[in-house]
């Protein structure tokens, strides 16, 4: 098994290292592991403290496990498990890597599944335990690698520790190190009222009104809607019919669709779905008029939350009237009020129709530490703005408004492009 136990009260660089750090209430020690299969045994607690502080399904560990089997190819991996006693109270899955812009490159150190796909996630750190977790953790990591950066993000809207995370590292990283919080992009919750007809008298009068008239337009053209979930035996099929139906409606506007844009989604998702559906957590939703297939809603349930990752539709251009986004949303509600879930985490980004469904937007932050010397605090400064210079150029000129309007079939993101654009400034 690949594990140090580690002394934070001395250097030692013997292969079993015990030690405490002590407080003034309480003990707190960590363990690094290097791989997951040294962690079977405490994938049910890991999940479980994951699940006690809200977070994401992302944070857990099948997911964790599966996108290193994906995307850790020439990544360094650490696992930090820290306890009070026997209660865990973080388990932060690190890697580290090396990446090159030009003739330059910085170490960085960052979250597992924090890129190759756009999810945001929350610090698995129990709240109280904040201060000396970062203690610790800058402390270890100090000693124990070269690195240039530490990216912890993106931060999802959601996360209420923000402020006693940064004033931890603020704290922890005087003098030695720098720390820098960035606010960027946008993601949407929305809040499940005690039933349908609550939610709808939420919403403003306008869209109460569309709601209706969608419903009865449907009704009057004789269209009966059906949902279902998908089964053991219909999940390969439905996923892959989910996933074309995705692509069409992408493609059809020139854009590459999620599946084409980021490398290897498709088998990911595939493969995630159908482990997070041994554990009742997958709610892949189809959804049909008279028996045909209309659309697809790809969600994930964990705790009392809801992740609305992607969904897939027909066009309607047919008939205006029947408002699509009103069915799919009657589909997400009444399940959710069936998983007892509260919330629905739309994921990143500014879409107007998720607004007039009632959804909140909250800001994604993410939070920089790096060296205070003057050669690597240049260092990171520069690779950033060279970043994010790249960024603009490769994904919002080329890819959002050239590509399209020349009829350029896009292919999957460059994966240094993956790799390094969540570090731009």
């Amino acid at each position: 098994m690949n594990m140090i136990k580690i002394n934070s009260d001395h250097v030692c660089h013997s292969n079993d290292i015990q030690s405490d750090r002590l407080t003034s209430d309480n003990k707190i020690t960590f363990q690094v592991y290097n791989d997951f299969q040294s962690m079977y045994s405490m994938r049910s607690d890991w999940d479980d403290f994951i699940e006690s502080l809200g977070g994401e399904i992302f944070l857990t560990f099948d997911w964790c496990q599966t996108w290193w089997k994906y995307y850790g190819t020439k990544r360094e991996l650490s696992i930090f498990v820290f306890r009070n006693g026997s209660e865990i109270c973080g388990i932060l899955p690190l890697f580290r890597e090396k990446i090159w812009l030009g003739p330059l490159s910085i170490i960085v150190i960052k979250m597992v599944s924090s890129d190759f796909m756009p999810v945001t996630m929350t610090v698995p750190i129990r709240e109280k335990y904040i201060d000396q977790v970062v203690d610790l953790l800058i402390e270890e990591i100090h000693a124990k690698w070269r690195w240039h950066l530490l990216h912890l993000g993106a931060i999802c809207g959601k996360y209420n520790s923000l402020k006693t995370l940064i004033d931890a590292f603020k704290k922890e990283t005087i003098n030695k190190y720098a720390c820098s919080l960035k606010t960027e992009d946008v993601q949407t919750y929305f809040t499940i009222a005690d039933n349908w007809e609550s939610q709808v008298a939420g919403l403003t009068s306008k869209q109460r009104t569309n709601v209706r008239r969608t419903f009865r337009e449907t009704s009057g053209k004789g269209i009966e809607i059906g949902s279902s979930l998908a089964s053991e035996e219909t999940l390969s099929q439905m996923f892959d019919n989910f996933v074309q139906m995705h692509q069409k409606h992408w493609q059809g506007i020139g854009m590459a669709g999620h599946f084409v844009a980021w490398p290897d989604a498709k088998e990911f998702h595939h493969e995630i779905a159908k482990i997070q559906y041994g554990y009742n957590r997958l709610r892949l939703i189809e959804i049909k008029f008279n028996d045909t297939p209309v659309g697809y809603e790809y969600i994930y349930r964990f705790g009392d939350e809801y992740c609305w990752f992607l969904n897939a539709r027909v066009d309607f251009e047919s008939n205006s009237r029947i408002d699509y986004k009103w069915i799919a949303f009657h589909a997400k509600v009444e399940n959710a009020l069936k998983d007892n879930v509260k919330t629905i985490d739309a994921m990143r980004g500014m879409y107007d129709y998720k607004l007039l469904m009632g959804g909140k937007i909250m800001p994604i932050n993410n939070i920089f530490v790096y060296p205070a010397d003057y050669p690597s605090k240049s260092r990171v400064f520069i690779f950033r703005l060279l970043a994010k210079y790249i960024s603009i150029f490769y994904y919002k000129i080329w890819r959002l408004r050239l590509a399209p309007r020349l009829n350029v079939r896009l292919q999957p993101f460059w994966k240094k492009w993956v790799r390094f654009h969540p570090l731009a400034s």
